[in-house]
């Protein structure tokens, strides 16, 4: 035999090798969202690779043939593959498609935690979306030993993540966005307010989200539960005992609950002087705003709710009475 004989042989199977391989290289990155195109795809928390397989060919989102094994072999897919929902845009091919999967660049989704929630109910709403991972115990993770330490630290907003995301990571984000807010705030508030500290200011805007939905009452609103404290006046809040009575509340708010003692319910400012112990829900930023720069120049001191969802504003308990007769009692 030649010495060209080795040689040749060698070299075809050099060629078939290439080959082999550029055709495997043009099967993975041909096109399968062609340019211009979207498409949409989700995985689903503990779905293994031929489950997810079996959705992309499902959807034609993966070469055909069994080329896949290798490329998810070389890029450790198997195990990589992140749970989302997934916009795929073309043009992308298979190689494009599992390196999406992998680097979790799913979808985002928005979940809203509204102004005035308290904990309890921001983490009913996680709790009842199927697209967020509830964790055991979340609270306890952020170092909170109930709901009640955590009250009014979460800033409501709409915050976007990725399916398949916790509690936990979602809590997280509205904890920091209400450091920073506090942060950015509590500098600029105005002088000779009633509050030592940023969680005093945090407690006031509690009650101001509790009391009112209204944009344009809300410095007003803060302006006469300060004006209170700074006259040693009880705030008498409603949303403060109810805050306080718990489980135990029934939509009816008695004068019973208005007289129980401190040592019954800590949050009765029917009872209590000052501020109550702590936040009562998680107040937005507008609140917080109205708290730290309230409405002190119209003087008044008393508020009652006219059934609209706004609130008439007096100066004297005389007439008060007369805005709660009109009002609460329509005499």
């Amino acid at each position: 035999m030649s010495a060209r004989g080795p040689r040749a042989a060698a070299l075809a199977a050099a060629v078939a090798l290439i080959a082999g391989g550029l055709h495997v290289w043009q099967a993975v990155r041909a096109p399968v969202v062609a340019a211009g195109e979207t498409a949409e795809i989700t995985i689903e928390q503990g779905w293994g690779y031929d489950r997810i397989v079996a959705a992309l060919r499902e959807r034609e989102l993966i070469a055909p043939g069994p080329y896949h094994r290798l490329l998810a072999w070389l890029l450790s897919a198997e195990t990589r593959i992140r749970a989302g929902d997934y916009q795929l845009i073309g043009p992308k091919g298979t190689l494009g498609v599992l390196r999406q999967l992998i680097e979790g660049r799913g979808k985002l989704l928005r979940r809203a935690l509204i102004e005035g929630w308290t904990i309890r109910e921001m983490l009913a709403a996680m709790a009842a979306d199927p697209t967020i991972r509830a964790t055991a115990a979340p609270l306890r993770e952020l170092g909170f030993a109930d709901a009640q330490a955590a009250e009014g630290r979460c800033m409501p907003d709409t915050y976007r993540y990725h399916r398949g995301d916790t509690d936990l990571e979602i809590l997280r984000l509205c904890l920091r966005a209400m450091d920073d807010a506090l942060a950015e705030l509590w500098p600029r508030r105005a002088p000779d307010l009633p509050y030592a500290t940023p969680r005093e200011a945090l407690i006031m805007a509690s009650i101001v989200e509790a009391e009112t939905t209204l944009d344009r009452e809300r410095a007003q609103v803060a302006g006469v539960l300060v004006g209170r404290l700074l006259q040693g006046i009880r705030l008498q809040a409603d949303p403060t005992v109810i805050y306080g009575l718990g489980e135990d509340f029934d939509n009816n708010l008695t004068r019973r609950h208005l007289r129980q003692s401190a040592e019954v319910n800590r949050y009765n400012t029917y009872r209590i002087r000052g501020l109550p112990p702590g936040p009562i829900c998680n107040p937005g930023r507008k609140s917080l705003q109205a708290a730290l720069r309230p409405n002190l120049g119209h003087g008044y001191l008393y508020y009652v709710a006219k059934g609209d969802g706004s609130h008439y504003f007096s100066k004297t308990y005389k007439e008060h009475r007369r805005a709660v007769r009109k009002y609460q009692l329509r005499r």
